[in-house]
């Protein structure tokens, strides 16, 4: 390549580099990455950066270019490993479980919607998904998933996506090969939520990070399970959700207040610990401590709603109870409860055995 070959990679651009390799690697590096390519850009345009390709192999230069667009993106976008389809304005994210593949998913669902991406949604702040029409990582040899070839969306046959695409639905894939209809079902909100954790890069930087992802995972009367066999089946499920005059209610969710942490309690009292973030919604409440988040059982949400301001475990116990009922071990349950907080960093109490 004599001209700067310039891509944007989910809004990190880069200008590739591609001396050392040989003459052959160059233009199937460019076959490849094509629908990513920004004509028009130069190396030294303003926020390009360089990227130096060194490895002939398509499937590492591949894996080292979204590593690096994930560090260069890493709090400003809520970033998601999942594929990501399209219809108009309208995208999915399809966050896949262990033994639902997104580049399968991909492949398919591509010659029915835009592809956006085999393996990072990232979603700015006013809903936007950044396009990643990367070439597609696919396993060559089952008995060597990592060993993975790649193809280019044109290749492949995957349609162009428009842009820009919002995203409007939030999808968990759960794959069951002994499944003969698919499903798709609302999920209770929090449950989507340590799916969608479990499959994210850099959420806790940013800004109230857990709002910020219930109002994603809402979107459209979701979050949504997918139970099925071969995703080839679920075309018309997912394209009713790409479907302009879907719009759905969204799940309830309410969000907690942030208070100032009271640096020292006063002997046998009990009261919230420093925190980033909490969501409560269908499915319970879920509240990040640091990067760790934790959801919490029924004594626990009542436990830490009630400790905004110190006070008694007498009084906790009280409060436990008329939010619960009364129960022979609510003694025990709450004393369990308390201490296990503590041990998690949600409540502090200096001065507890």
């Amino acid at each position: 390549m004599n001209e700067d070959y310039v891509i944007d990679a989910f809004g990190a651009r880069w200008s590739l580099d591609t001396r050392e390799l040989d003459a052959g690697a160059r233009e199937r590096l460019h076959v490849l990455w094509e629908r990513c390519r920004v004509r028009g850009l130069g190396a030294r345009d303003v926020g390009v950066e360089p990227f130096l390709v060194t490895d002939s192999d398509p499937y590492a230069v591949s894996r080292e270019i979204t590593l690096a667009s994930l560090r260069r993106r890493r709090g400003s976008a809520v970033l998601l490993h999942a594929a990501g389809v399209s219809r108009g304005d309208r995208a999915i994210a399809l966050v896949g479980q262990s033994g639902a593949g997104k580049s399968t998913a991909s492949r398919v669902l591509g010659r029915h919607f835009g592809y956006l991406s085999d393996e990072t949604v990232a979603i700015e702040e006013d809903g936007r998904v950044a396009p990643y029409p990367k070439p597609v990582s696919v396993i060559t040899d089952p008995a060597a998933p990592w060993d993975k070839g790649e193809w280019s969306p044109d290749e492949l046959g995957l349609r162009k996506a428009s842009e820009p695409a919002y995203l409007t639905g939030l999808v968990v894939l759960e794959r069951d090969p002994g499944r003969t209809v698919p499903e798709l079902v609302e999920l209770p909100l929090v449950d989507a939520m340590l799916a969608v954790i479990a499959q994210s890069s850099s959420l806790p930087l940013l800004d109230r990070p857990l709002h910020r992802l219930a109002e994603l995972a809402s979107g459209s009367g979701g979050p949504y399970l997918l139970r099925y066999s071969e995703i080839g089946d679920c075309v018309e499920l997912l394209g009713a959700l790409l479907d302009p005059d879907a719009a759905g209610s969204r799940s309830e969710r309410h969000p907690w207040t942030s208070t100032p942490p009271v640096p020292n309690s006063p002997d046998g009292l009990i009261v919230r610990a420093p925190w980033r973030d909490a969501v409560h919604g269908d499915g319970g409440t879920l509240v990040l401590i640091d990067e760790t988040p934790v959801r919490l059982g029924p004594v626990g949400e009542v436990l830490w709603r009630v400790a905004a301001a110190p006070m008694s475990r007498d009084a906790a116990y009280a409060a436990v109870v008329a939010a619960l009922g009364e129960h022979p071990d609510a003694a025990r349950a709450v004393d369990d409860g308390i201490a296990t907080l503590i041990e998690l960093g949600l409540l502090h109490a200096p001065t507890a055995p």
